[in-house]
């Protein structure tokens, strides 16, 4: 049995306020990174965005100092990803390869680093996407497990025939959205029974994702195992971290990578995930100790899995994301990110008006920022918000200002 978990990290982070990135830094990255450089033969994944990572260097190099030494020891390994951690089905290919192209070189810069796996935000993903991530150098992505399943047979969303999909996810919504004691204990009870069933039939093997004029290797990260180890490490009734690696020892044959977590490295420490539960850095450490010690599991980075571990099994995904319903609405339906979209439209009209060699990368820097999805999905607070709204105004400012000084300069 092989296993990795995947911690993501980013500053951009919908409901933390600018103000309280010291205390992120402090409370969660520094000493979430070092328990993992003290664990013997750990070998984790990890997805720091670009823009987390600028912050990092320019104010917090202790912490790329930790990234470079686990990267050194073979403990760590970084993903690509896009450089403000947008949904890149809602992007012109153009944004996409900029966002792309931005965060290689922001690892290269800090980390000396290139990346042969790629972490989709929001695990959002399109058939485009396998032929351009190959293009940058990438062999392999994470897939969101449950929008993999549901894309075969293709249903169509829009035929009012099909059922909605209903995921794990709904039912932890349901229990948490609860009135009365009764009725939570019973929801909490009917969440758990359907997590434990879906996480026992989880199916971990790689697979070959055939998307438009190319193809990508996959690898399955099942949300609802990310949701079942979160409620265990916080202590909820009948969970913990024994039944945890209880049911993770189910796998010990299989010979696809199992990842039994993938979740914000902002929930140790720093961030309750719920209720008010916060998990302390420690009781990670606990569980990634009882993970490595079940009967014939090697953690194993998922560079150095795939040299020996191929997909049997090719398959096709439709477009979604790891969104409760497996959409993109929580990303297109309100109103504030339609009128945010309008003006990232709007700027980018100018600037197919404009030469290559106009657009210089503050421009492209203010598009990009503008297209981060923690601003616009989920529930960020304002501050979050407006950033994106000012910097799609910057973009459009300099982008517009360009391109009537050419109109101008022409008519003299």
């Amino acid at each position: 049995m092989y296993s990795t978990i995947i911690l993501h990290a980013n500053l951009q982070y919908a409901e933390i306020p600018v103000d309280e990135i010291p205390n992120v830094v402090e409370q969660s990255y520094i000493p979430v990174l070092s328990l993992l450089l003290d664990i013997p033969n750990i070998a984790v994944v990890l997805n720091f965005t670009g823009v987390t990572l600028e912050i990092l260097n320019n104010e917090y190099p202790e912490v790329i100092e930790l990234l470079k030494e686990g990267i050194k020891k073979e403990k760590f390994e970084l993903t690509g990803c896009g450089y403000s951690h947008p949904i890149f089905p809602l992007l012109p290919i153009e944004d996409i390869n900029k966002q792309i192209e931005f965060n290689l070189e922001v690892l290269e810069k800090t980390l000396n680093y290139v990346p042969k796996g790629f972490w989709l935000p929001e695990l959002a993903y399109d058939p485009t996407l396998p032929k351009i991530l190959k293009e940058y150098g990438f062999s392999y992505m994470f897939i969101d497990d449950e929008l993999y399943k549901m894309s075969s047979p293709l249903l169509n969303d829009s035929t009012r025939y099909n059922t909605d999909y209903y995921s794990a996810t709904h039912y932890v919504i349901d229990f948490l959205k609860a009135k009365g004691i009764f009725r939570k204990i019973i929801l909490f009870r009917r969440a758990i029974k359907r997590m434990k069933k879906i996480l026992k039939n989880s199916d971990f093997e790689p697979v070959e994702i055939k998307g438009a004029k190319g193809t990508i290797t996959g690898l399955r990260v099942p949300q609802s195992w990310s949701i079942f180890t979160s409620a265990s490490l916080m202590g909820y009734p009948f969970l913990s971290i024994k039944n945890v690696t209880k049911i993770i020892s189910r796998f010990s044959k299989q010979t696809g990578l199992v990842i039994p977590y993938g979740t914000d490295i902002e929930f140790f420490g720093y961030r309750s995930f719920v209720d008010g539960k916060l998990i302390a850095p420690e009781s990670l450490k606990k569980l990634l100790i009882r993970i490595m010690n079940i009967s014939n599991n090697s953690m194993i980075l998922p560079a150095k899995y795939l040299e020996n571990n191929k997909p049997s099994e090719i398959g096709y995904m439709k477009t979604g994301s790891w969104a409760p319903d497996r959409r993109l609405d929580l990303w297109t339906k309100d109103e504030d990110n339609q009128k945010l979209e309008r003006l990232c439209d709007e700027a980018r009209w100018y600037m197919n008006q404009l030469s290559p060699e106009e657009i210089d990368d503050e421009l492209w820097k203010h598009l990009l920022m503008a297209e981060n999805s923690d601003g616009r999905g989920w529930d960020p607070i304002p501050e979050r918000r407006l950033r994106c709204f000012n910097h799609a105004l910057e973009a459009l400012k300099i982008a517009k200002s360009k391109y009537l000084e050419n109109i101008y300069s022409k008519k003299k």
